[in-house]
């Protein structure tokens, strides 16, 4: 049970890395149009990303996935990008369908298991051949998935600070906010 929280310790530093700036950017550019008031569909959203990169983790683990990580690599900012478009078009739309968060949940899945790409050749370097990879897989998502709530919760903290400052101009405030990741992520790619 050791090798379980050293995991889950080093997916939550994972995620809180300054250095890997993408986990913000991207957890900011899926929950940016919700508040504290749809927290239910907000954990269904993080839980659905992290199912995504479950999968893809374990069977990177087990090698029967295996993708260049160059790709990988251009991959995670473009589904960082993607988001943002998504959310440029719902603000510009002024409401989110039904259908178009069930949409969301579904391409959050797939883009998790774009992520979970990336953090498989970060969990291979990490573990001892023949280990088994059950707990270290459970213990890292299980960080990851923490890590993850903490941002969300102090992103809709500051959301819930900015509606009552600037009221009807949270939309502005989202959508500034929105473009501000998007211009990042365009950095991060060809900067």
């Amino acid at each position: 049970m050791t090798d379980f929280w050293f995991y889950l310790k080093e997916g939550i530093n994972h995620i809180l890395d300054l250095d890997g700036l993408d986990h913000f950017y991207f957890i900011i550019s899926f929950c940016i149009l919700f508040s504290f008031k749809d927290w239910k569909k907000i954990v269904g959203l993080v839980t659905a990303f992290t199912l995504g990169h479950c999968i893809t983790l374990f069977l990177s683990g087990l090698e029967l996935v295996t993708i260049n990580a160059d790709t990988v690599e251009l991959l995670i900012p473009i589904t960082i990008l993607l988001s943002c478009l998504n959310n440029f078009y719902v603000l510009l739309k002024d409401k989110q369908t039904k259908q178009q968060l069930i949409i969301t949940y579904v391409i959050l899945l797939v883009f998790g298991l774009i992520h979970g790409l990336g953090f498989s050749n970060y969990i291979k370097m990490m573990l001892f051949d023949g280990e088994s990879i059950v707990l270290p897989l459970l213990g890292f998502n299980v960080g990851i998935e923490l890590a993850q709530l903490v941002i969300v919760t102090g992103l809709l903290a500051v959301i819930s600070i900015l509606q009552l400052i600037v009221k009807s101009h949270i939309k502005w405030v989202r959508f500034g906010v929105n473009a501000i990741i998007f211009l990042l992520v365009l950095r991060m790619i060809f900067g």
